[in-house]
C-alpha cells in the first residue's frame, strides 16, 4: 500500500517516460548565441518541408509523438481489459499483490533511495566500510555503479568535500538513476509538486482548448478530406476513355471545393466556443507560472547540483556515464551533467526494460570499452599495453553499431507510422480525434507495437552479437573479415523514398479505386484489383527501408512496380470506337504514375551511396593481440597495479 500510494503522489514523474533523451540535444540546447537568431533559424527551416522533415527538430517531435502513442495505446489496452475482462483484473490484482510483497517490488527500492533517509544512510555506511577495506589493500579504486547504484555512488563520492575520493582514481555509472531519482527528491519540495502538476494540467488544457485546430476531425476538414480521397481515387480507377469533360470539371471542382473547406476549417479562431477560450486562457497562465517558478526559485538552486568536490590527492576522480538511448532509467536529458561526464549512447538493444539490464552481457560492448579503461588505468611510462589502439578498435566497432541501431529504430518507427495511418485515418475521416481514434482502435496497434518490436529486438541481438564476435576476432588478431554492414548514405536516400513513398500512396487509392470499380461495373471486368494493394505494401516497406539506410534490391522496386500495372494489363474497360483502346482500360493512370515513380526510385538505387562499417582499422598492427595483453598483464602482479 505505501508503494502504490507513493506511486499516485509521484504520477507527474511518469511523463519522464515520454520526456526528452540526449538526442535531443539539439532542440533544448540552442547553438545560436542569441534566442532571436535561434527562433529565425527555426522558422527558416520550418518554411523548407525537405528540411523540416530531415531536421533534429522534426526527428524530436516524431520521437515524443511516438513515445505518447505508444503510451496512450498501452493504457487504453489496460483500461479496457481492466473493465471487460474480470479474469483479467483478478489476474493483474494477483500479481501485482505478490510482486510488491517480495524483493522484486523495483518500486520500493526506489522509494529507499528516495524517501528514506535512515535506510539509505546505512546503505552509504556500508558502502564506506567496504571502500575503507579496498583503499588499504589496494592503490588504484574503480568503482562501476549501475541503475541506484549510480546514485549511491555519487553520493558516497560527494561526502564530506569528497573524503571518499582518496585512491578512487575513476567512477563509472552505466544507466545511472542518479537523475531519475534527484528528481523524484525534489517533488517532495511544495514548490516543485506544485509545478510538477500544473505543467501537465496545462498540456491538457491547451489539448483540450486548441483542438478545433489542431484536430483533422471537425466537420470542415473531414469533409475536404473526404471530398479529396474521392478525387483521387476516381481519377486513379476510372479510364482515360470514360472521362469525359463533365468528369474533369467536376473533378477539378471537387478539388477547389476541398481546399476551400480546408481552408475554413483551419480558420476556426472565430466560432470556438468560451469554453475552449478559457481552458487555452488556462493553460497560457499555468505555463506562464510555472515557468517563472522554475526561473527565479527552482534554477537557482539547481546550478551545479551533480558536481562532485575536487580530489584532495594529486590526481583528479574521473567521472565517466553511460547509458544508451533508450533505457529509461539512464537515457534522461535533464537536469544536466557537468561538462564532459556524460559518453555517447552505448549501442545495446533498443528496448526501454532490455536496455537497462543488458550492458554487462557477455555480448555487450560496454564491457570492452570498460576493458580500454582498465589498461588505461594499469598503464604506466615504462609499460604499455595498447591502450589506445585497443579503445580506437572498439570505438570504431561502437560507431558502426550506433549507426546500425538508429537505421534499424527508423525502419520500425516508419513501418509503425504505415501501420498506425492505415489504421487511424478511416476513423479520424469519420469525426474521431486522434485520441479517440487511437483508444479505439488499440487491438490492432498493441498488435503490430508488440510484433514490431519483438521482431526488431530479435534481428538486433542477432546483428549485435555479430558484429561483436567480429570485435573479438579483431582484437585476438586475427584477419579481418567482410564488414557486415553496409549503409547508404543520406544524400542518397531522399529521391528515392520520396518516390517510393508516392508510388505507394498512388497504388494504394488506385487499388481501392479498382475494387470499387469491379464492384459498381461489373461489365468492365476489372482484373487483379488486389495487386496494386499488395504493391503499395510493397513500396510502403521499401520507402522505410531506403529512407532508414538499408539497400534495396532493385528487383524489388520493380516487381512491385509490375504488380501495380497487373490491372492495367488484365482488365478489360467499356468498347469504344472513338478513342483508342489502351484508354478504355482500367487502371492505366494508376499504371502510369506508379511507373513514373518506380523509375525515379530506380534511377535513385543505381546513384546511392553505401558505406562498409566498421571502417578499417589504421594498420594491420594497429590491435594489440589479446593472449599478449594478457601476458603483459600476469607479469605486472609483483608491482600492485
Amino acid at each position: 500500500m505505501l508503494t502504490i500510494g507513493y506511486v499516485l503522489l509521484s504520477l507527474p514523474a511518469a511523463l519522464l517516460l515520454i520526456g526528452p533523451d540526449r538526442r535531443d540535444r539539439n532542440s533544448w540546447a540552442p547553438t545560436e548565441p542569441s534566442p532571436k537568431r535561434t527562433l529565425a533559424r527555426s522558422l527558416l527551416e520550418g518554411l523548407r518541408p525537405g528540411a523540416f522533415l530531415f531536421g533534429p527538430d522534426f526527428r524530436h517531435i516524431a520521437r515524443i509523438g511516438w513515445r505518447f502513442l505508444t503510451l496512450v495505446v498501452l493504457l487504453a489496452a489496460f483500461t479496457a481489459l481492466l473493465l471487460e475482462h474480470t479474469w483479467w483484473t483478478v489476474s493483474c490484482a494477483a500479481v501485482l499483490i505478490v510482486l510488491l510483497s517480495t524483493r522484486l517490488n523495483v518500486g520500493d527500492h526506489v522509494i529507499t533511495a528516495v524517501a528514506r533517509s535512515q535506510e539509505r544512510e546505512k546503505l552509504l555506511a556500508f558502502l564506506e566500510e567496504r571502500l575503507r577495506w579496498m583503499r588499504a589493500h589496494c592503490d588504484k579504486v574503480v568503482i562501476i555503479a549501475h541503475s541506484q547504484g549510480g546514485f549511491l555512488a555519487h553520493q558516497l563520492m560527494a561526502r564530506d568535500g569528497g573524503r571518499n575520493q582518496s585512491k578512487v582514481i575513476r567512477l563509472v555509472g552505466v544507466g545511472s538513476g542518479l537523475k531519475p531519482i534527484w528528481l523524484l527528491q525534489q517533488i517532495k519540495r511544495p514548490l516543485v509538486c506544485a509545478v510538477a502538476w500544473m505543467l501537465p494540467v496545462a498540456s491538457l488544457c491547451l489539448a483540450w482548448g486548441a483542438s478545433p485546430l489542431i484536430e483533422p476531425s471537425n466537420s470542415e476538414i473531414a469533409a475536404s478530406m473526404l471530398m479529396q480521397v474521392k478525387v483521387l481515387v476516381s481519377s486513379m480507377a476510372v479510364p482515360l476513355g470514360a472521362q469525359s469533360p463533365q468528369f474533369s470539371t467536376d473533378m477539378l471542382h471537387g478539388v477547389v471545393e476541398s481546399m476551400e473547406r480546408m481552408q475554413s476549417g483551419l480558420l476556426l479562431v472565430g466560432d470556438m466556443s468560451w469554453e475552449r477560450w478559457v481552458a487555452m486562457t488556462v493553460s497560457a497562465t499555468l505555463s506562464l507560472t510555472c515557468g517563472l517558478i522554475i526561473r527565479f526559485r527552482i534554477r537557482p538552486n539547481a546550478k551545479s547540483i551533480f558536481a562532485l568536490p575536487p580530489t584532495k590527492g594529486t590526481k583528479q576522480l574521473k567521472w565517466e556515464e553511460y547509458s544508451s538511448h533508450h533505457d529509461m532509467v539512464g537515457r534522461m536529458l535533464l537536469p544536466t551533467l557537468p561538462q564532459g561526464v556524460e559518453r555517447e549512447a552505448a549501442p545495446v538493444l533498443g528496448h526501454p526494460l532490455g536496455d537497462h539490464t543488458k550492458y554487462f552481457d557477455s555480448n555487450g560492448l560496454l564491457p570492452r570499452r570498460l576493458a580500454a579503461g582498465l589498461l588505461t588505468d594499469i598503464e604506466s611510462s615504462s609499460r604499455s599495453f595498447g591502450a589506445k589502439r585497443w579503445m580506437e578498435t572498439v570505438a570504431r566497432y561502437e560507431r558502426a553499431l550506433r549507426k546500425q541501431h538508429d537505421r534499424r529504430r527508423c525502419f520500425q518507427g516508419v513501418l509503425m507510422l504505415w501501420v498506425a495511418s492505415a489504421t487511424l485515418l478511416p476513423r479520424i475521416a469519420h469525426g474521431a480525434t486522434i485520441v479517440e481514434a487511437v483508444v479505439g482502435n488499440w487491438q490492432p496497434l498493441v498488435v503490430a507495437t508488440l510484433v514490431l518490436s519483438a521482431v526488431f529486438t530479435w534481428r538486433g541481438r542477432r546483428s549485435h552479437r555479430e558484429l561483436v564476435a567480429m570485435l573479438d576476432s579483431e582484437l585476438r588478431g586475427e584477419p579481418r573479415p567482410t564488414p557486415p554492414v553496409r549503409i547508404v548514405v543520406p544524400d542518397g536516400r531522399i529521391a528515392t523514398t520520396m518516390a517510393l513513398a508516392i508510388g505507394a500512396v498512388f497504388a494504394f487509392f488506385g487499388a481501392l479505386g479498382l475494387s470499387l470499380l469491379s464492384k459498381f461495373q461489373p461489365a468492365w471486368n476489372v482484373g487483379s484489383p488486389g495487386a496494386p494493394m499488395l504493391a503499395a505494401m510493397i513500396l510502403a516497406i521499401l520507402a522505410g527501408a531506403a529512407g532508414s539506410g538499408y539497400r534495396v534490391r532493385r528487383r524489388w522496386v520493380a516487381g512491385a512496380g509490375f504488380l501495380a500495372c497487373l490491372p492495367a494489363l488484365t482488365s478489360e474497360g467499356p468498347p469504344s470506337s472513338s478513342v483508342p483502346a489502351w484508354t478504355t482500360v482500367p487502371g492505366g493512370t494508376l499504371a502510369a504514375v506508379v511507373l513514373v515513380a518506380t523509375a525515379i526510385a530506380l534511377i535513385g538505387l543505381t546513384r546511392a551511396r553505401p558505406v562498409s562499417l566498421p571502417d578499417a582499422p589504421p594498420s594491420p598492427s594497429a590491435v594489440p593481440s589479446q593472449r599478449r595483453a594478457a601476458s603483459d598483464l600476469a607479469a605486472v602482479g609483483p608491482d600492485r597495479e
